[in-house]
């Protein structure tokens, strides 16, 4: 039995709290939209019907609510804010918050009662729950998840990581989170969100609503680092007001299935987004980023550097669209794919757009599929670098510059020496 079957005997376990109307047209809305097929032309290259096991629960046990330990500890060397999240819920345990003035994080569902205003302004209003089949779903049933609220005018001094681990208790759940993130104008802030698998097949959906405020900036690292035999979904929707400025780096170095949309939307004149990727596959992984620009407004600036390395029998897909609406003259925007294939079963299915409607724009985009340089290998062969520490070099190389981008030393340091391990190099 499907697991959408069930799904209005799973959404009345939920009861009333305040967003039971919201959740009530999210329902409706999925209900009519249903799962996409490959049919889909958003869904043309991952049939995610066949990735959906049909006896998952929508709604988590109680058990499963408590249940974990939460590994922490790979970012103990960097001071900031932990919001731990386990199987889809915030445990107080083994958070840590830093408290500041003018900066609120914690537990969405705790914190929303509290600032209904800020809930009624933003929340669904990035996600389009009409026409997006998951985020309708996340909507419908997602009960908790992050809420980060940066007041205005305020630097947080230190970073936000929201930490979700999942465990044994989740393998037969498709969990839904939320994260809401508000930056007001002129305020600062530096997130890093991070998923952790601690064994065994799990399945997730998540989605994160972000507002940028006038003159404000958000960095978000966006990790899936410790993933394996994991099927995700993550939408991450993102709004920028007049001279925003917006940075995200998504690192996917492991996952069994991996849907990565990454949307940015341009509202206000000024604005500045900044979107990079670096996916790694190996086995039988599949990995597949969705990434939109919709430019709205005049005198913006986008920019889209995603970097896949795909090895064994692992695919990669790369979609990504630059939207110039009518009205958004001296547009800048430029887009690049590249991806290397590490093996003869390994593929790479990209495909970039420019849907343009206006004329005084500079766009560009660029795409390259290909295998390690011959030439560089001999050059390093040629001074006795053996051919497996000759590729794993390069490899390094080429994938470490999307990493140099991200602004935090520590964790900077933390992702050069995972990539290190998943190339198997050491130097």
């Amino acid at each position: 039995m499907a697991f959408t079957d069930n799904i209005e005997s799973a959404f009345e376990t939920i009861g009333k709290d305040n967003l039971s109307e919201v959740r009530k047209t999210a329902l409706e809305n999925f209900k009519t939209l249903g799962i996409p097929s490959a049919r889909h032309e958003e869904w043309k290259y991952t049939n995610i019907k066949t990735k959906l096991k049909e006896n998952l629960k929508l709604v988590a046990s109680a058990e499963s609510q408590v249940a974990g330990k939460a590994k922490i500890n790979v970012f103990k060397a960097i001071e900031g804010t932990k919001l731990v999240f386990i199987n889809g819920y915030f445990s107080p345990a083994q958070s840590t918050i830093t408290p500041q003035s003018g900066v609120v994080s914690g537990s969405l569902k705790e914190l929303r009662s509290q600032y209904t205003e800020v809930f009624a302004k933003y929340f669904n209003k990035a996600t389009d729950s009409t026409t997006e089949n998951f985020a309708a779903l996340n909507t419908a049933f997602a009960q908790d998840g992050a809420f980060i609220y940066i007041q205005k005018n305020i630097k947080a001094t230190q970073p936000i990581f929201i930490i979700n681990v999942y465990d044994a208790a989740s393998s037969d759940v498709f969990t839904q989170t939320r994260n809401l993130i508000v930056a007001e104008d002129g305020a600062e802030v530096n997130i890093v969100e991070d998923f952790q698998n601690t064994g065994g097949e799990k399945t997730y959906n998540h989605v994160a609503e972000i507002f940028i405020g006038k003159n404000a900036e958000v960095n978000y690292t966006y990790l899936q680092i410790e993933n394996k035999q994991t099927t995700s979904i993550n939408s991450i929707e993102a709004k920028l007001e007049k001279d925003a400025r917006y940075h995200i780096s998504t690192l996917t170095f492991e996952g069994q299935t991996v849907r990565n949309n990454v949307n940015a939307y341009m509202e206000g004149e000024n604005a500045i987004a900044t979107l990079n990727g670096l996916y790694l596959g190996k086995e039988t992984a599949h990995i597949d980023s969705h990434i939109l620009v919709d430019h709205r407004v005049p005198h913006c600036d986008s920019h889209q550097v995603y970097k896949g390395v795909l090895d064994d029998e692992s695919t990669g897909v790369f979609n990504g669209k630059i939207f110039v609406r009518k009205d958004a003259q001296k547009t800048n925007a430029f887009q690049s794919s590249k991806a290397i294939l590490l093996s003869e079963d390994a593929s790479v299915n990209s495909k970039p757009q420019l849907e343009i409607f206006a004329d005084d724009v500079k766009c560009s985009h660029g795409a390259a599929i290909g295998q390690i340089n011959k030439n560089e290998l001999f050059y390093l062969r040629a001074r006795g670098i053996d051919e497996a520490t000759a590729r794993g070099i390069l490899t390094y190389a080429y994938g470490s510059s999307i990493i140099d981008a991200i602004t935090l030393p520590e964790l900077k340091d933390y992702l050069y020496t995972k990539l290190k391990e998943r190339l198997n190099i050491a130097f």
